[in-house]
């Protein structure tokens, strides 16, 4: 069976880099992670004070992988 991490790891592979469809609601995207999560999660990478399409394009595979894990199996107790 495969670990959190590696499930996490599989779906930053497949959403690919940076996108920012004018036509998609949930805004700019890198690796399955939307901007309205960065802003949610308060993910301020460029240290401007702000969430930004600069900071979702800032976001490294890491970063992402560990929004899966934390904030989608571990806060909400799923362990």
């Amino acid at each position: 069976m495969q670990s959190v991490e590696q499930i996490a790891r599989a779906i930053v592979a497949r959403e690919g880099g940076y996108v920012n469809d004018p036509d998609d609601p949930g805004g700019a995207t890198k690796y399955g992670v939307t901007i309205g999560t960065m802003r949610r999660l308060g993910l301020d990478k460029t240290g401007d004070g702000r969430v930004t399409t600069a900071d979702v394009k800032a976001l490294t595979r890491e970063d992402a992988v560990s929004i899966f894990v934390d904030h989608y199996f571990h806060r909400p107790r799923i362990s």
